[in-house]
């Protein structure tokens, strides 16, 4: 195939292969959560626009401790590796999550969280936030 361009003629060699190739296997999707209230039952809203969308990957090592904190914007987290405990203080509910579990965080409810047993916890987060700012408090 041949293209013309303002710097002169760019030849594309072996494209004809690409269309006589076989389709691929079609994606394969699987629905890990779906939810209109966080993991205490509070409805979700999102911070006022604009806000920014920011993805984070948090790793615990064995022993390790999330110390008391909370959010203030939605959050979001996929649970990659390992099993965490986490306890909603307000709520008085305490989950264990491992490999797979999703969850939508409580918002402005204090918890914590620490690992169980002796695999490190590997977390990926998504936070909705105002620009800049971040998504914990620390007590």
């Amino acid at each position: 195939m041949m293209l013309r361009c303002a710097a002169g003629i760019v030849m594309l060699a072996g494209l004809g292969g690409l269309a006589a190739q076989e389709p691929s296997q079609p994606a394969a999707s699987t629905e890990l959560a779906r939810s209109a209230s966080t993991i205490t039952g509070q409805p979700i809203s999102l911070p006022p626009a604009p806000f920014e969308v920011v993805f984070t990957r948090t790793v615990l090592p064995p022993g390790g401790v999330l110390p008391m904190h909370k959010h203030p914007w939605p959050r979001y987290a996929l649970v990659e590796s390992g099993r965490i405990r986490v306890r909603y203080e307000a709520a008085g509910v305490e989950r264990i999550f491992g490999p797979g579990d999703a969850l939508i965080e409580t918002v402005d409810a204090w918890h914590e969280g620490a690992t169980v047993g002796d695999e490190p916890v590997r977390i990926l987060v998504i936070d909705h936030v105002p620009p800049g700012q971040n998504n914990v408090v620390r007590r």
